[in-house]
């Protein structure tokens, strides 16, 4: 009977536990959204200049409130594959990422408030110079100074064709 008491209080206090350390242990889930569109262009673009839209929506309860480098736009991660195979980065490209990682970002201004259910657009301009598929996604970290805590959202896929110079565009 002893044995049969102790293993309840074990098992009574050990539930309870669990569950606080799998609550603890997991990373948060994002508290917004990304959603990527096709921006507006106007009329002083060049042809193969891309215009995407980043919409962040507030998903949580909390007002979220932008970091500078948020506010900048710096710390978006544009995805892109042309015709099936991953873009590299850039040296340059690569070197502002760490720069980003390391809690450092270009611009002085803090961002505003977006509020529960608000959103957020930025524009993010891509070069299509080169005709061919190109498929673009968005993510962002949720904490990129604290890569533990940190999940990675991420954003829809759109594809964009540029067809070869003089092809017929499809009725």
């Amino acid at each position: 009977m002893k044995k049969l008491t102790s293993l309840f209080v074990l098992t009574t206090l050990a539930l309870p536990l669990a569950a606080i350390h799998a609550q603890n242990s997991g990373k948060a889930e994002p508290r917004f959204t990304l959603t990527l569109s096709m921006g507006r262009r106007d009329g002083t673009m060049a042809p193969y200049q891309q215009v995407l839209l980043v919409t962040l929506t507030n998903t949580s309860n909390e007002v979220i409130n932008e970091n500078w480098c948020l506010a900048f736009r710096g710390m978006y991660d544009l995805k892109v594959v042309y015709n099936g195979v991953p873009v590299e980065d850039t040296d340059a490209q690569t070197k502002y990422k760490k720069f980003r990682q390391a809690g450092r970002c270009s611009g002085s201004v803090v961002g505003g408030p977006i509020n529960p259910g608000k959103s957020k657009e930025d524009y993010i301009y891509y070069d299509t110079t080169k005709p061919g598929t190109y498929e673009f996604t968005v993510t962002l970290e949720t904490f990129p100074w604290n890569p533990e805590k940190s999940v990675t959202a991420k954003s829809n896929t759109i594809t964009i064709i540029v067809p070869e110079p003089g092809a017929v565009a499809p009725q």
